[in-house]
Parts: structure tokens; sequence; C-alpha cells
């Protein structure tokens, strides 16, 4: 009886198995791929960079001139008709105001790959999730198919008088257990499924992720893109700030033509004439106090970038090296379960061990795989965390 057990507890590895390999596979480099130039959430992040486009060519616009005529007293003695065309000459701060401009596009730029660097990473996250998920989920199965398999054979038994009917009915209650876990796993699976299919909405219903594998620790060599995004800010504000010290306006100058007509004959001629502002009340203070609290903000961000840099480059290296060396350990005593198994095994055909022995002994190695996902899982996001401090360096190398 006990040989006939074992194959019931390993046909239903090969039931657990082939219902895998009925379903198609996508891995993390297929999932990715949904992420280009068209993808919902990259055309949204674009808007910054026209937006900033749109602010650098309105700064190099010159102002429109001014068309005027004039007609007066066209009824009387002396009609006259002026036209007139009026332009305003650009400013000193000009100049300054283009150059801010242009740095914001850059910092624009720079916030846009930051934003698609998240993308990629929320998706990554998205997908192991999935795949964690999936796997916890098809380990349970395996292990319930194989409860499941001694349940019945252990009920027939006892039928038979040949085994005790309360180990029979502790061992249904243990496989009732296992499909109730099933079932949380099941459905746990399948929101994590359906958050991945949020990146990817062709993701196909029946759909098998394949558990990341986890790779070497990326470089965090060169200077941090969030840094060089603050410093560009800072550039921008201390030319903004240098717009605003010219408090003399330039002048608008007039250009036109005169006609007066006369009895008899008519007179005409060019006219000339220059507007200017005289800065007596407004002489731009409240632009340079707006431009000053500007650039003493920019600043303090800069210097909280510098100090949040060297933090999250500190901490996420410490994290993936304990989480990557706990794994590869776990991995390691993992790997004797299979002895463990093959020696209750033989100890319970040989009548050395019971069979409560021997479930206790799958249950063990059930669990420790479990916690060997659930490590896997956290070595993933540490993982991703220095993927994404890598990527956001000028220089370094990410993965």
């Amino acid at each position: 009886m006990h040989r006939s057990i074992l194959i019931g507890l390993f046909g239903g590895f090969f039931a657990v198995a082939g219902a895998a390999q009925g379903r198609p596979v996508v891995t993390e480099a297929e999932f990715l791929s949904v992420l280009d130039e068209t993808h919902p959430a990259v055309r949204e992040s674009a808007g910054a960079v026209g937006l900033a486009e749109a602010r650098l060519l309105a700064a190099r616009t010159l102002d429109n001139p001014v068309v005027e005529a004039v007609r007066e007293d066209p009824g009387g003695p002396i009609g006259q008709t002026d036209v007139l065309v009026s332009w305003q000459i650009p400013g000193a701060e000009r100049g300054p105001e283009i150059r801010a401009r242009e740095g914001e596009i850059g910092a624009a730029r720079r916030g846009l790959a930051h934003e698609l660097l998240g993308y990629r990473l929320a998706m990554r996250e998205a997908y192991a999730g999935w795949a964690v998920a999936d796997a916890r989920r098809q380990r349970l199965t395996l292990q319930a198919e194989r409860v499941g398999s001694l349940a019945q054979r252990e009920a027939v038994r006892a039928e038979r008088g040949e085994a005790s009917g309360l180990e029979a009915r502790r061992l249904g209650l243990a496989a009732a257990t296992l499909r109730s876990r099933v079932a949380l796993a099941a459905g746990a699976s399948e929101r994590a499924r359906a958050e991945a299919a949020a990146w990817h909405p062709g993701l196909p219903a029946n759909a098998r992720p394949v558990l990341p594998e986890l790779r070497a620790a990326p470089s965090l060599d060169g200077a941090d893109v969030r840094v060089r995004a603050a410093e560009a800010d800072l550039a921008a504000a201390e030319l903004v700030q240098l717009a605003t010290r010219p408090i003399v306006a330039s002048p608008e100058v007039t250009v036109g033509w005169r006609r007066q007509d006369l009895t008899p004959g008519a007179v005409d001629g060019p006219i000339f004439g220059v507007a200017w502002s005289v800065p007596l009340f407004d002489r731009r203070q409240a632009a340079r106090q707006s431009a000053g609290a500007g650039l003493e903000a920019a600043r303090a961000r800069l210097e909280l970038a510098e100090r949040e840099s060297a933090a999250a480059r500190n901490a996420a290296s410490t994290n993936f090296a304990r989480l990557a060396a706990a794994l590869a350990e776990a991995r390691e005593e993992l790997g004797a379960t299979e002895r463990m198994l093959d020696s209750a095994e033989a100890a319970f055909r040989q009548g050395e061990a019971g069979l409560t022995d021997l479930l206790e002994t799958h249950r063990s190695v059930t669990e420790a795989e479990l916690a060997v996902l659930d490590l896997h899982e956290a070595a993933l996001a540490a993982h991703r965390e220095l993927e994404r401090l890598a990527a956001s360096r000028e220089g370094g190398s990410g993965s």
C-alpha cells in the first residue's frame, strides 16, 4: 500500500506541471516591451516637455508691432489722417529669460526620463508580484494535490481496516485546509494579474509568468540625475533673478505718416515718436522679491537632492547585498530538502515513520519554499530600487 501512496504523491506534481505547460508564457522582457512612446503613460508624461518648449518659444518671440490709423475732423476744413506703426524694443532681460527657458527644457527632459524609469520599475513590480503570486499558487496546489491523494488512499485503507480512521480524517481535514489556502492564493494571483494587465492590456487571460532571476547589482557610479536637474533649476533661477535687475524698460518707438487736407492743397510727411516708461513707482520690486524667493527655494532643493541621493545610494546597496546573501543561503539550504523527502519516504515505506511524519515533512518543505519565495520577492524589490538609482545617474549603468 505504501508504494501506491507514493505513486499518488508524485501524480499530483505531474498534473500541476502539465497544466502549467499548456499556458502561454510571458517573460518579464516581453511584458516590458509594450512600454514605448505610444503607451498612454509615456504620452501623458511628455506634456511637461512640450509646455517647457512652448515657454521657450514665447520668450524668443518678439512683440508684434501695433498698426494704427486715425482720421481727425473728417468733415471739417482741415482733415488730418495719421497712419502709425508702434513696436516695443526687446529689453535687456530677454537674453537671460531665453537662457532660463532653455534650462527649463533640459530639466523637463530629465524629469521625463525619470518618470519613464518610474513607469518601467512599476511594471517590473507588477510583473514580479504576479509571478510570485502565481508561483505561490502553484506550490500550494501541488501540496494540496499530494495531501488530497494521500487522504483518499488512507480513507480507502481505513474502510478496509488497514489504517486508522482518525488518521484518515486528519488527512482529510489537512487536505481541506490546503484547498482553502489554494483558493486564497488563486484569488491573490488573479488580483496580481489584473494589476499587471493594467500595464499590458493585451496580456492573455491564461498567461503564465516566469519568476525573474535575481540579477547582479548595477553600478551606482556617476552623477544623480535628480541632482543634475536641481542644479539646472538653480541655474535657471539665477538667470531669472538676473533678468529682474534692469528697472528701466525698453522704449516703444513709433513711426508713421501724417497727411493734412488743407484748402487748397494738402501737406503730408513722416512722423517719429518714442514712448518710455519712467520707473518712478514700479521699480520691479515685486519681480525681484519673487525671483529671490525662487532662487532660495532652488538652492534648498539642490541641497536636499544631494543629501537624499547619498542616503538612498548607501541604503539601497546595503539592503540588496543583505537580501541577496540571505536568498543564496536559503536556496542552498533548500537544496537539501530533496534528500530530506527521500529519507522520509524511505522511512515510511519501511514502516519506521508514520504517515503524519511524512505529511509534516512535506508541509515543512512547502512552507520553506514559500518563505524563499517571499525572500525572492523582497530581493527583486531591492534590485528595482538599485536599478532606479543606477538608471537615474549620468555615467552609471543600469540593468
